[in-house]
């Protein structure tokens, strides 16, 4: 029944389609996106900038003169023009720059307001607003990252630093090679990839299947049933794995190889599971098309439940794609070994062992499989 299982998934060739081309298609789009947003080199339109500086219009309303020497308005607007990060272009009035804003043509707009050199020279804060399109999330943080930046800078070159602490970011945990996105990022990406894509594939696999129909007509149980098609798309998730795990250290140039073993356990983990959960579906629905909306419940409610980024409780504790995502990160970026991790595992186990019983007691019940 397992051979049986293979056979039938090598002919589905859209089924070989989803389990392979869209993890590529993902992995591929994120290369792209990643290389477009971080590019390393200089600025095509001004060499002395960084390649993804940011265009900030800037207009000076201050006129006030208070600051032996020199204008500071005009001072802070060459130290922002001197910026790598800024590429800097000036307006007379800020309907001309929100009127740029809106059409793209600048990143952000920053308004040094009447007082600036005044507030500055009697201890007062200077307050710039700096405007930006509510749109643009990728430029929001840059925006005002690169902004502090170029304020600090000019606050220490006039002496205005008083006992502040100056720090210096540096990343740990972080795996050789690629970027720091690309890892953490991908992380979630490839466990992702073949906890869905196995379960997306497996979610079809006992409704409407006639040929099972007649298999059971034989001594052939139907825990054997279940059990075939369980390890049989198993088998596809670890395909799938070498696919993925390459594709993902060799585009970015991760530097994981050394744990790439123990990357297959964690992913073969993702992939059993997956396939216990797409068999369940399979049991659950009774037409190929509430099979395809179960799983878009799937995928969207793991997107939400599985990045990370929200408490969703005892299901970080039990559901397997994020004990996957938590080992595959604590393994291969801190090096902790895997059997630190063996409660984790029994879990992931014993809920694939549930899922396959369930799925069993439900599939035992049903008369027709359509």
């Amino acid at each position: 029944m397992f051979l049986k299982e293979l056979r039938l998934i090598s002919n589905d060739k859209f089924a070989l389609l989803l389990v392979f081309v869209l993890p590529g298609m993902i992995m591929g789009t994120m290369y792209i996106a990643m290389n477009q947003g971080s590019t390393i080199g200089a600025s095509t339109i001004d060499p002395t900038k960084n390649a993804n500086a940011l265009t900030l219009g800037l207009i000076d309303i201050d006129t006030t003169d208070t600051f032996p020497g020199e204008d500071l308005s005009v001072n802070f607007t060459w130290y922002l023009s001197k910026s790598r990060d800024f590429i800097v272009t000036v307006y007379g009035t800020e309907e001309e720059a929100l009127n740029a804003l809106y059409f793209d043509r600048v990143d952000a707009y920053a308004v040094l307001p009447y007082g600036f050199e005044g507030n500055i020279t009697n201890d007062i804060p200077a307050f710039v607003d700096i405007h930006i399109s509510s749109t643009d999330f990728e430029s929001q943080t840059k925006v005002f990252s690169a902004f502090s930046g170029v304020v600090q800078g000019f606050r220490f070159d006039h002496a205005w630093v008083k006992g502040e602490i100056a720090t210096e970011m540096f990343q740990e945990f972080r795996p050789p090679g690629g970027t720091s996105l690309s890892a953490t990022f991908g992380v979630f990406m490839v466990v992702f990839a073949v906890f869905i894509a196995v379960s997306a594939t497996a979610a079809q696999a006992i409704v409407g299947d006639v040929p099972l129909n007649r298999m059971l007509l034989t001594p052939a149980t139907k825990m054997e049933a279940v059990l075939a098609k369980v390890l049989a798309y198993f088998m596809v998730g670890i395909v799938q794995t070498q696919f993925l795990l390459v594709l993902w250290l060799g585009l970015f140039g991760i530097d994981l190889w050394g744990q790439y073993l123990n990357l297959n356990i964690i992913l073969a983990l993702m992939s059993i599971s997956g396939s216990a959960l797409g068999v369940l579906i399979s049991t659950v629905v009774t037409t190929r098309l509430q099979a395809n909306q179960s799983f878009l419940f799937l995928l969207f409610g793991s997107v939400i439940i599985g990045t990370g980024f929200m408490d969703v409780g005892l299901l970080d504790d039990y559901y397997p794609l994020n004990l996957g995502r938590i080992m595959m990160v604590d393994v291969g970026f801190k090096n902790i070994s895997l059997s630190e991790f063996l409660p984790q595992i029994y879990i992931i186990l014993e809920m694939t062992l549930a899922l396959i019983l369930i799925a069993w007691l439900i599939f035992k019940k049903r008369q027709s499989l359509a």
